[in-house]
């Protein structure tokens, strides 16, 4: 049987979702997701997406996860098999109380929520040996429409986020658009509906530092803190090291947005773990899978140490 995810998103995961063009700050490097995935749906011939093969792991080593019954899918940690520590696997979850039949294989959208990375904190820097950390920063001067947040538990660009608060704004009568998004200025013309962002220099507290209580190790909303780069080889150039994450890569990270009701501007709550592309699973042993840390920062592990 193949558990075909077609129509929309989904939105309805039993865990707090988040928002898009994040960026991985890993302590250095910034990593850019993708863009315009609302409503994505997948491409007309699901056979043409080849099914994801990765390190393959045993059911035997998986020390916690979670079941995602909406997607037939199991997201599980269990020490990596690329890295020193833990990683995140995934596999297919096949019910055996389900009458419907064997799930032989499952199709996930691209920017589709697979758990949480975690929850944490903002604070002026990493810390030490800091990778987990994320920064909030949109610094392209067409971000906000080649990036996707959640923001009221839709995915949409963050330009048309940002014209909902700003929306709101007006109707309680302030119409200032300076302090909308944390840490950036943001411009918004009524007359073409543009939105401008802007770093805000002088703003310190945009690093993201996880902060998982022993008892949520393995909650739905922490589990993407153990996703390795997959990438990374020591011998690669940069060229060679964005072609295998492209390859290897199926995971990003993604933003999600609320609106402070004290201070009316969008903020970032944590980020979540989506899907980087439509991927096809076929495998019901755990296969380990990873995100992009980005090859700035893999330069300043060989060279300066994190």
């Amino acid at each position: 049987m193949r558990w075909d995810l077609r129509a929309t998103l989904m939105l309805a995961l039993p865990f707090q979702q988040t928002g898009v063009r994040a960026f991985l700050s890993r302590g250095h490097h910034l990593v850019p997701l993708v863009h315009s995935i609302q409503n994505q749906h997948l491409k007309s011939a699901t056979d043409d997406i080849e099914p994801y093969v990765g390190p393959v792991g045993s059911i035997a080593d998986m020390e916690g996860g979670i079941v995602v019954g909406e997607l037939a899918l199991q997201v599980l940690v269990a020490p990596s098999l690329v890295a020193p520590g833990k990683g995140l696997f995934l596999c297919i979850y096949d019910d055996i109380d389900d009458d419907s039949g064997a799930v032989e294989e499952i199709i996930i959208p691209q920017g589709t929520p697979i758990c949480g990375y975690a929850r944490g904190y903002f604070a002026d820097e990493a810390e030490k040996n800091g990778d987990k950390s994320v920064g909030f920063l949109f610094s392209d001067a067409n971000a906000a429409d080649l990036t996707a947040v959640f923001y009221n538990k839709q995915l949409m660009p963050l330009s048309d986020a940002l014209w909902a608060v700003y929306q709101e704004r007006c109707e309680e009568g302030n119409t200032d658009t300076s302090n909308l998004l944390f840490g950036h200025s943001v411009e918004i013309s009524t007359e073409t509906g543009s939105v401008t962002i802007k770093a805000d220099k002088d703003f310190m507290s945009r690093i993201f530092i996880p902060d998982v209580k022993e008892e949520d190790k393995y909650s739905p909303t922490s589990l993407g803190i153990y996703a390795n780069d997959l990438a990374f080889d020591p011998d690669s150039n940069e060229e060679q090291y964005f072609d295998n994450s492209e390859r290897n890569n199926i995971l990003q990270l993604v933003w999600r947005l609320a609106k402070d009701e004290n201070t009316g501007m969008a903020v970032p709550t944590w980020p979540v773990v989506v899907t980087k592309q439509d991927i096809r699973l076929l495998n019901t042993v755990p296969m380990e899978v990873g995100l992009q840390y980005g090859f700035n920062y893999w330069n300043a592990v060989l060279n300066e140490g994190v």
